[in-house]
Order: C-alpha cells, then sequence, then structure tokens
C-alpha cells in the first residue's frame, strides 16, 4: 500500500535553487541573493542567473567573473552587488584669475631695524596700456554616467564665472582675457574690471596713503604732509597745500593753494607749474610757472614765470627762467639778496656751471699726477724703484690716461654748451611796480646789481650789458 502523504512530502522537498535580482530606484546598483536547493533540487546555474541579468534589463557595469565565482561557489541568502552605475563627473565651475590686487589692502614693511614703512603702502594698483588684469579659466562641461541599465546619467556642467571688461579695458579675441587700454589705475568695482586715468585723494597725502605713484592724473583733495611724496605720468593737482614733500609730474602741477616747504619742498613737472604762493621750496618746470608769489625759493623753468595777482612778488632766493620773467615787486625794501636770470635754460646752465667746475677739479689732479709722475720717473733713473713706487707710478700713468680723456670730454660739452648759450640773449624781465635793492640780475653772462629803487621797467640783454628800459608789457 503506498503512503499518499508520504509521496506528497518527498516532492515537496525537492525544490531547485533561485536567484533573485533587485534593482535600486535610482539604477545605481543590482545586488543578487541566492537561495539554496531544497532535498534533491538542482542548484542555481550560471546561465540561469544570466539570463535573470537579462530579464531584468542590466547591461552596463556587470562584474562578470565575481556573479560566476558565486554561483560556483554556491553562497546563498547572502547579497552581491553584480552591478553599478558609472557616476557623471559633473563640471567645474569657471574661474577669474585676477593679476592685480582687486582687494588694495595697505601692505606695510617692517625695515632691517624694525621701524615700519608707513609710507610706500602701495595701495594703487599701476597699470600699463596693453597689460593683461585678468585670466578667464573656463567652466567645464563635465562626463555623463551611465546606470546599470545603460542609460545615460546627466552631468551638471561647470557654471562660467562672470567675467566683464569695463572702462578703458578690452576683451580678448578668445574671450580670456581682459587689458589695459590706458595707463591707469586698475579697479574691480560691481563685478567689472576698469581702469581709471585719475587717482583721487579725498583727503591729505599722509600715512593713510603712503607715497603716490600714479601712471595717470592725481588729485588730491587735502593737503600734502611733509615727508611724503607724489610721482605722477600725469597731472597732479592739490586742493590744500603742500607741505615739505616731494611732487613729481610728467604733466602739469597745479596747486589750487600753494606750497609752503619749509626749506624740505621739491616739485618737478614737465608742464607747467601754477600755484597760489611758493615760499621756501624748489621748484623746476619745463613750461611755465605761475603764482602770485614765490618768497626764499629757487625756482627755474625752460619758458616763462609770471607773478602776477594781488601781490606779484618775488622775494628771496634764486628765480630763473629760459624766456621771460613777469612780477609786480622783484625784492623787499629790507634789502633781501635775490637773483633772477633769464635767457639760459636753466638746465643748461646748472649742466654748464657743473662740467666748468668739475674740469677745474680735473685740471688740478691732472698737475698733481703729473708733478707725482715727474718725480717717479727722475728717481728710477737714479736707482731702481720700490715695488710699493713701481705700483704708484702705473696706477699714476693710468690715472693720468682716464683724467686727460675726461677732461677732453669736459671741453667739448663746455664748448657746445657756450655755443647754444650764446644764442640765449633775448630773455627779459618785466616789473611792473618796483624792483627793491639787493636784487641781482644776470642775462646770458652779463650782471647787474640794484642798489636803489627802480620803478616800473623791463630789464634786457644789449651788447654785453643789461639795460634797464621802459616797462613793456
Amino acid at each position: 500500500m503506498i503512503d499518499i502523504n508520504n509521496s506528497n512530502n518527498d516532492e515537496n522537498e525537492n525544490v531547485d535553487g533561485a536567484v533573485s535580482i533587485e534593482i535600486d530606484p535610482q539604477k545605481l546598483k543590482a545586488t543578487m541573493v541566492l537561495s539554496a536547493p531544497e532535498g534533491d533540487g538542482k542548484p542555481v546555474a550560471f546561465e540561469e542567473v544570466n539570463n535573470e541579468i537579462k530579464k531584468a534589463g542590466i547591461t552596463f557595469g556587470l562584474y562578470h567573473q565575481a556573479i560566476k565565482d558565486w554561483v560556483e561557489s554556491q553562497i546563498v541568502n547572502e547579497p552581491l552587488i553584480i552591478a553599478e552605475a558609472k557616476l557623471p563627473e559633473d563640471g567645474k565651475d569657471g574661474k577669474v584669475k585676477f593679476l592685480f590686487n582687486i582687494e588694495g589692502s595697505k601692505k606695510i614693511s617692517i625695515q632691517e631695524d624694525g621701524s615700519v614703512d608707513f609710507k610706500n603702502l602701495n595701495l594703487i594698483q599701476n597699470v600699463e596700456a596693453g597689460q593683461v588684469l585678468a585670466e578667464k579659466i573656463p567652466a567645464t562641461e563635465g562626463t555623463p554616467g551611465t546606470n546599470v541599465k545603460g542609460e545615460t546619467i546627466d552631468q551638471k556642467p561647470g557654471k562660467e564665472p562672470s567675467f566683464h571688461a569695463g572702462k578703458n579695458t578690452v576683451m580678448s579675441d578668445d574671450g580670456l582675457k581682459i587689458l589695459a587700454e590706458i595707463d591707469g589705475q586698475a579697479l574691480f568695482r560691481d563685478g567689472k574690471i576698469t581702469v581709471s586715468p585719475v587717482y583721487d585723494v579725498p583727503a591729505n597725502v599722509d600715512n593713510t596713503t603712503g607715497n603716490i605713484r600714479f601712471k595717470g592724473k592725481v588729485i588730491v583733495r587735502g593737503n600734502v604732509k611733509s615727508g611724503f611724496s607724489i610721482e605722477a605720468d600725469g597731472d597732479i593737482e592739490v586742493h590744500g597745500v603742500v607741505e615739505g614733500a616731494i611732487l613729481k609730474s610728467n604733466g602739469h602741477i597745479i596747486l589750487n593753494r600753494g606750497v609752503q616747504g619749509n626749506n624740505q619742498a621739491e616739485l618737478y613737472s614737465k608742464g607747467d607749474l601754477i600755484a597760489k604762493y611758493i615760499e621756501n621750496t624748489k621748484i623746476v618746470a619745463g613750461g611755465n610757472i605761475e603764482a602770485d608769489c614765490i618768497l626764499h625759493s629757487v625756482a627755474s623753468s625752460k619758458k616763462k614765470i609770471v607773478i602776477k595777482g594781488k601781490r606779484g612778488l618775488i622775494v628771496g632766493g634764486i628765480v630763473k627762467a629760459t624766456e621771460e620773467i613777469e612780477a609786480k615787486v622783484i625784492g623787499s625794501s629790507m634789502g633781501t639778496q635775490t637773483k633772477i636770470e633769464v635767457g639760459i635754460d636753466p638746465e643748461i646752465k646748472e649742466k654748464y656751471d657743473k662740467s666748468q667746475s668739475k674740469l677745474k677739479e680735473t685740471l688740478k689732479n691732472l698737475d698733481n699726477l703729473k708733478k707725482t709722475i715727474g718725480i717717479l720717473n727722475k728717481m728710477s733713473k737714479n736707482t731702481s724703484l720700490p715695488s710699493d713706487k713701481k705700483e704708484m707710478l702705473v696706477r699714476s700713468v693710468k690715472t693720468y690716461e682716464v683724467l686727460k680723456d675726461q677732461q677732453i670730454d669736459l671741453q667739448e660739452d663746455i664748448k657746445a654748451m657756450t655755443k647754444e648759450m650764446e644764442n640765449a640773449t633775448k630773455g627779459k624781465v618785466h616789473v611792473s611796480s618796483t624792483v627793491h635793492p639787493g636784487v641781482k640780475f644776470a642775462i646770458y653772462n652779463a650782471t647787474k646789481h640794484v642798489y636803489d629803487d627802480i620803478a616800473m621797467c623791463t630789464l634786457y640783454y644789449k651788447e654785453g650789458d643789461i639795460v634797464v628800459g621802459m616797462y613793456e608789457k
């Protein structure tokens, strides 16, 4: 008799092994779990697993060898990652590489002796036309990914940076560089790179600003304090007072008030220099000098010096102009020593005087060397010179030859300058009120001392002398 129940139980116990595959919702990973067979059931075969993988639509990122090893080992009831997606690589955001300091922060330097330099703060970003101010590093697109079903996973492209050429700048043809169109100060404002031809100081030039060196025009709303300097390729305009400072301009210098130099101030202008007053200051101008007064200063102009206004006064110091000098009053009733020179380029005259002085010194040294060489040669005829005397003789001869060449060069320079100055006899001095005693005039190679007041006159050079004539203005 057959036990039907027992027969059914045997069939139920013979269960083949199975494979279960799951894919996460983002399709980034697929896992497999094997179940063990029961009874005389068959274990899961590799082919069966492959079929299930195909049914699940998994085509990318499969770990074939790992799956094969797992099936062969019949590791059951434990998950195995059988496929993984390739994640996308997002693009990198673009950047801007600034080639100047956009912060404009102070750079205070400590000297070797431990003191702090508050004057050279490097606050201005000077640039030249054609200079590259910034470079753009473009954003990248990135790389797309692929999920386990072989579908593309989009990447996130990088963002392009804000990169704008502002006033007085230009973008390169490839759009990757911004260049200056003019000389000036590079600025980064409101997301744009600009170049300003004007550097505006809202208050004083002092420890807060440090010394100023600028490619364009400098405007100072306040004073320029003692010990500080301004150098500009353009004009310099000061609304306040210049104290014991140094100003150098390749353009004009305009002082709306004036300069109280305390014998420390030096002003150099390749163009005109215009001031309300000039006191105890050295002034050198390539153009005209205009002021209400010049007091106890050394001033020279390659063109004209015009002192007019309420005072129109020149007192003390040395005042030189190539063409003309015009003033109301020159000198003072106290007999203040005042020297006025016209007709010769002050720069040439200064060079001429220095060359003459150097020539005199050179001739003196040549004479001394000649004597030394003569004595040593005389000694060598009577007896053999000691080594130190021989060295002295050789050194003296070499120095003599060098100084002789220097003498020739100086004499040629002096000759050329003399010829140039001989043509400079047209300079005039116009005085609309009074010339006081103590004034010395020099026109070309003639001089004139004033011992008594002279009213309204024009002084000029004629036949080797200085003539006091009628006022011509």
